[in-house]
């Protein structure tokens, strides 16, 4: 065969092909003349596999099926209401049923659809043995649903399950001070919603509430963080009590929590927190039509990304610590405090120093130092955080971070030398409800915290020289600032109502 005609055997066909396809099944109008299937319905994904394991597409129009624009058989698209008219006494599911079961029984009133009789062999005789007695109920159920053109070009009314604007309890107590921000009952609530919906994550798997749980002090209980499947993370879970009043975010305090829209996007957004594209969960959002309407409530738009940061800042920067029985031994009650914690106060004012760090309502001095924290050996234990541990310092830009076996803190936020090793001032209140303790959780108990700058930390801290019974009324005293914290009850998130294209309600 010559060049030339080798090319119109082999080049050609598939360009006719393409013409018959661009002109045939992809053109828009082609459908519409002969009955375009209705948009009123989307079927489960695995209610569509069944239809598509059988074979239906290929020659039925059933509407909500990905790909069943057939027309070789009846186009279904009134099945559901048609069918109780086919068979004096028969219910539109029985017909339907039968319809699948004993095809070779009357089953419709012209077929094909240009008139005659329907040929045997064209349905397939024995759809009872290719699927199990649920997928056929499922096939029949979806099936008696389709009504038809009543419904053809628009979606049904939202239903939407008021929520009343009513503020949060675990943030409507009377903080341990005034707090610098407030914010509005409906962005409070917003915020609390969006911080127990997983549908923020990208895999819909994780929640805020997941790693800051409120029955554990917004903590999670575990040395190091679990973050998103599939990554793990290398540190400890803090607190979010009392953020309102921090100077820093993050043990590196490589944020700051007066910019808390950021450091809730950093979460939403990083490989080893949420994962999600924010565009995403907007989206999802909008098919909350219970979302839509608390979103107008808080901020008088719908669902933005910005507006979904801020709500969930509300939340967070709304949750602080009553006061404790610390503040109300300083107010004058002096029957507030034990005797161990009075000692205890005693020591951390004096003897062992603590009030020189911890200092302030809420017991930091804000600033970072290098104490010495064991290496937590699980970090390169487990490939997951060893991983996460190497991307996020080569994200930051650290050199070397290759070969780097140590959680360098603050330096990888300031590139100074001397702040290798360098984190936060823990904040102590609610401190005995949120073990275990330090960036990295290596220390399980507040007896163990105490004992470990009892021993001297580097150049930081010299040895203390407390007893037993001396450690022991720190920890009594360290105890005492826990308050009565408001119950935290989870809420169930609002489901989706779901829209295809061109379905504008």
């Amino acid at each position: 065969m010559r060049p030339f005609s080798r090319w119109l055997a082999f080049g050609l066909a598939p360009i006719l092909l393409s013409a018959v396809f661009a002109l045939g099944l992809f053109d828009t109008s082609a459908p519409a003349a002969q009955g375009a299937p209705p948009l009123q319905t989307n079927a489960d994904p695995a209610v569509a596999a069944i239809f598509t394991k059988a074979g239906c597409i290929g020659c039925h129009t059933i509407p909500g099926i990905p790909n069943a624009v057939g027309l070789v058989g009846p186009n279904l698209s009134k099945i559901g209401a048609e069918g109780a008219t086919r068979k004096s006494g028969m219910s539109a599911p029985d017909y339907i049923r039968e319809s699948i079961l004993n095809p070779g029984a009357f089953i419709a009133p012209s077929c094909p659809p240009s008139g005659g009789a329907c040929p045997q062999g064209v349905m397939p005789p024995n759809m009872g043995e290719r699927l199990s007695a649920k997928e056929i109920e499922q096939m029949v159920d979806y099936l008696a649903s389709l009504a038809g053109a009543a419904a053809a070009t628009t979606a049904g009314e939202y239903v939407i399950k008021p929520i009343a604007i009513v503020r949060p309890p675990e943030t409507a107590n009377t903080p341990f001070a005034n707090p610098p921000r407030k914010f509005k009952d409906a962005e409070v609530l917003l915020g609390k919603y969006l911080f127990f919906d997983a549908r923020l994550a990208a895999d819909s798997s994780i929640a805020c509430a997941s790693c800051h749980q409120p029955d554990k002090a917004w903590t999670d209980g575990k040395p190091l963080s679990d973050g998103y499947p599939g990554t793990k993370y290398f540190r400890n879970t803090p607190s979010i009590l009392n953020a309102v009043f921090a100077s820093y975010a993050y043990w590196d305090g490589r944020l700051d929590p007066g910019d808390m829209p950021t450091v809730v996007r950093d979460h939403i957004t990083e490989a080893h927190f949420y994962q999600a594209d924010g565009r995403l969960v907007v989206e999802r959002l909008k098919q909350v039509p219970e979302y839509v309407q608390l979103f107008k409530d808080a901020y008088g738009a719908g669902p933005s990304f910005g507006r979904m940061v801020d709500a969930v800042s509300a939340y967070v920067l709304s949750l602080n610590s009553s006061a404790s029985a610390y503040d109300k031994f300083l107010a004058g009650d002096a029957s507030a405090l034990s005797t161990d914690a009075k000692a205890g106060l005693g020591l951390f004012n004096g003897k062992a120093g603590c009030a020189k760090c911890h200092t302030g309502n809420t017991f930091s001095d804000s600033k970072f130092y290098a104490l010495g924290v064991p290496e937590n050996p699980d970090i390169f234990a487990d490939p997951l955080r060893h991983i996460t541990f190497r991307r996020f310092f080569r994200t930051l830009g650290l050199p070397n971070y290759r070969n780097t076996f140590q959680d360098v803190g603050l330096l990888a936020v300031t590139e100074d030398p001397d702040d290798r090793g360098a984190f936060r001032t823990a904040p102590l209140r609610e401190v005995a409800r949120t073990a275990p303790y330090m960036h990295n959780g290596m220390l399980a108990t507040l007896d163990e915290v105490v004992r470990f700058y009892n021993q001297g930390v580097g150049n930081q801290v010299k040895p203390l020289g407390l007893s037993d019974s001396e450690i022991a009324q720190i920890v009594a005293f360290l105890s005492s600032l826990n308050s009565a914290l408001p119950v935290a009850q989870p809420v169930t998130p609002p489901a989706y109502q779901l829209r295809k294209l061109g379905e504008n309600k």
